[in-house]
């Protein structure tokens, strides 16, 4: 079945392309979506007569969306869930779990814009697509975990806690790479003050040095005479 595309759709083309889809996809989704016209003379007429009115609309949702990819991109949504000692989560997590938690930091999308097709069932920290418009997409990372403690080392860690042996063994990890961060500093403390104290003890020294010429020089003088 030819179609005429209202949007940019990809993998299938620009605005105002003419091309051939399953009669399926352009019954269910595409034409009840106002996303294409099924390719009559009637449509094509009417396409040419509108499309700088539909290419002008276009252009404005691009810049709408743009103007909301500024909040959006690089955003967290973390979603704490009861989960078995696998990960496995005691129900699930879907759209429109994200679409709320984004809506409680005055962020609205909806949920046909979030790229998850799934629904998960296991503790996770992973990258989602946000999809504003056909040319405009960021991500957003979900982070679901057992506890705010679980999805602060989740965040760290850059991927999820499988089992409660892995957190242990994750928090053990995060743990030792604090304390050999705090040795590094500890270490260059000694060497700096030792530094400034051989610098004193240098100053000193030539001090000292400077003081017996002096005096050497005072008795030279006092014998002469």
């Amino acid at each position: 079945m030819n179609i005429i595309l209202l949007e940019k759709i990809k993998k299938l083309g620009d605005i105002g392309d003419e091309v051939k889809v399953k009669s399926g996809y352009a019954r269910n989704f595409l034409v009840p979506n106002k996303k294409a016209l099924y390719a009559t003379s009637e449509n094509k007429k009417y396409f040419e007569e509108t499309k700088t009115e539909i290419k002008s609309q276009n252009d404005k949702l691009i810049k709408d969306a743009k103007e909301k990819l500024k909040t959006l991109s690089g955003q967290e949504v973390t979603l704490i869930r009861a989960a078995s000692d696998s990960g496995q989560l005691f129900g699930s997590v879907s759209t429109k779990d994200i679409v709320n938690s984004l809506a409680e930091k005055n962020i609205a999308i909806l949920k046909n814009e979030i790229d998850l097709n799934k629904s998960v069932k296991n503790l996770t920290y992973e990258k989602v697509t946000i999809n504003l418009h056909p040319e405009v997409s960021c991500e957003i990372i979900l982070n679901v975990a057992r506890s705010s403690e679980e999805a602060s080392t989740q965040k760290k860690l850059g991927k999820a806690i499988t089992s409660d042996s892995e957190n242990e063994d994750n928090k053990i990890e995060v743990s030792k790479e604090l304390s050999v961060q705090d040795e590094i500093k500890k270490d260059e403390n000694p060497k700096k003050i030792n530094q400034e104290v051989n610098l004193l003890n240098e100053d000193d020294k030539t001090k000292e040095t400077e003081a017996l010429t002096e005096k050497d020089k005072t008795i030279d003088s006092d014998t002469a005479g």
